[in-house]
């Protein structure tokens, strides 16, 4: 795919869109932060229906836009059997973790395990988060910057466009913080769910026979190895055969989730923002609920391109990867406007994810360790700490750089960087559930251990069962390795409260490990 024709509007309408995220960057720096609250939370101030489409921006990348639509392109809508999980891990955090993090007023999140087991347990889970975070965030600039070059024709290489998404991110997000991050969000979420539905209504206009003939295209899809099979088929899903899977993926989902609305820095970050605590907490709950629809939405858009590949074949001519299925929509079959829109849509989805991990990196990094370990003779220096907050954005902006230009080049240890949370989510959710939901006296040099030797362990399966499968092997190493590795979230995440239970102190005696920490 070469010679791609970006035209005036298409061009214009995305340079309205940097315009509009430049435009809400200046505005945010002009209301200077005085306090790391103040630059990385806006002051607790941003109203709730803001946090929300934040919220659901920073849960949504390009990797979603682009990979849920192949899904149902070239499955069904199994990917929708998560959820149930999603859910109640939504109803769990916003019930159990949120109201502790705010009760206590934390920037950093990590602040709450240290009130229970010191600071090497909070740098310990700040680390955990600074590397996932870098890594999986990495990958989403990865996605934008090739979608990025198959816009372009080949006239931007790789290396410019990963210059160019890196530092528009940077251009906003350092100004003006979490105010921008949070109002620019607001913009990405309109431009995502409306240029998705404005994409599912222009594929179904250009099928014949519109729904109908999408339902009976996808009810007699022909898979892989030519065996139909009923897209459409939801039932299906819940029969006695497929139980197992079901209850697998609510099982993950619900750890995975609770992880990443619970001890994710990226996440809670948006959250506390809120300039109301039981607003903020509905907040996520509705997002929960909401991504039935969302998932749904995206999966129909893949559905229905598989009823219109059936009579524009020239669509998929040539296409080997399913995941290039809307991409090349966008680009080959869209008028010039509609493919402005999208491409726009394209680009807030990789941006609203991007620009709040860029956020709550620089938020880890000043709270948990900066504040902490070099300026313990600063008093009360805020302007100074902001001053490095502002620094830390530009740092991390060039690790992503670095890393996504390296990443390029390693395409075959992509899936290690999807699958980083794997390792790390279980046991810092093991960790913060310990802390918030027990009165445990348990010394961190006792449970820290636990943790490393839970991410170990995980990476050490995963590493094995990778390197059997490239050596032909099946059964047990090639079901781990591309289905059972989910479960080492749940692992992790049982395996430290266990081991904290059976180490912990006998009661009464003085908790000599919980601190205060400022």
């Amino acid at each position: 795919m070469h010679g791609i024709d970006i035209g005036w509007l298409d061009a214009s309408i995305l340079g309205a869109y940097v315009a509009a995220l430049a435009s809400i960057g200046w505005w945010a720096a002009r209301r200077t932060a005085r306090t790391t609250e103040d630059y990385f939370l806006a002051g607790r101030s941003i109203p709730w229906l803001v946090t929300l489409a934040s919220f659901t921006a920073t849960c949504i990348s390009a990797l979603t836009f682009v990979g849920t639509p192949s899904e149902g392109y070239a499955s069904d809508y199994r990917y929708l059997l998560g959820n149930v999980g999603d859910i109640l891990a939504t109803i769990f955090i916003a019930t159990v973790f949120l109201p502790h993090f705010q009760k206590l007023r934390l920037t950093s999140i990590y602040e709450a395990v240290a009130r229970r087991f010191g600071q090497s347990a909070r740098a310990t889970c700040s680390a955990y988060f600074l590397i996932t975070r870098t890594l999986a965030s990495t990958v989403r600039i990865v996605a934008i910057a090739k979608v990025l070059e198959v816009v372009s024709g080949g006239g931007l290489s790789y290396s410019w466009c990963v210059v160019l998404t890196v530092g528009g991110i940077l251009a906003y997000t350092t100004m003006g913080g979490g105010r921008a991050i949070a109002w620019t969000d607001l913009l990405q979420f309109c431009l995502l769910f409306g240029g998705a539905s404005v994409a599912l209504v222009y594929i179904v206009w250009h099928v014949p026979g519109g729904v109908s003939a999408i339902v009976a295209a996808g009810r007699h899809a022909v898979g892989p190895g030519g065996a139909t099979y009923d897209k459409f088929n939801f039932l299906e899903l819940y029969k006695p055969s497929n139980l197992g899977l079901l209850a697998l993926m609510t099982v993950w989902a619900f750890f995975n989730s609770s992880a990443a609305y619970g001890t994710d820095q990226d996440m809670v970050q948006r959250l506390l923002a809120c300039n109301d605590t039981r607003k903020a907490r509905w907040s996520l709950m509705i997002y929960g609920l909401a991504s039935i629809p969302i998932t749904f939405l995206f999966l129909s858009i893949g559905a229905s391109l598989y009823a219109y590949a059936q009579v524009h074949p020239q669509l998929v001519a040539g296409m080997h990867d399913p995941d290039h299925i809307f991409p090349r929509f966008i680009l080959l079959s869209m008028p010039h406007g509609l493919r402005g829109l999208l491409l726009a849509a394209v680009a807030a989805a990789a941006m609203g994810s991007a620009d709040s991990a860029l956020a709550s990196l620089a938020t880890a990094f000043t709270i948990d360790f900066y504040q902490p370990y070099f300026c313990r003779g600063g008093g009360d220096d805020e302007a100074g700490r902001v001053k490095v907050s502002k620094a830390a954005f530009l740092v991390f902006g060039l690790i992503f750089l670095v890393l996504a230009l390296l990443l390029r080049r390693l395409d075959r240890l992509l899936w290690l960087a999807f699958r980083v949370v794997a390792f790390t989510y279980g046991p810092l959710l093991g960790l913060f559930a310990t802390a918030i939901l027990t009165d445990w006296k348990v010394k961190a040099r006792r449970i820290l251990p636990v943790m490393f030797g839970s991410t170990a362990l995980t990476f050490g399966l995963e590493m094995w069962s990778w390197h059997m499968t490239l050596a032909g092997a099946h059964g047990f190493w090639l079901q781990l390795h591309e289905t059972y590795w989910r479960l080492y979230v749940v692992f992790g995440a049982l395996v430290v409260p266990a081991a904290a239970y059976l180490m912990r102190e006998p009661a009464g005696l003085p908790d000599r490990q919980a601190v205060a920490v400022s």
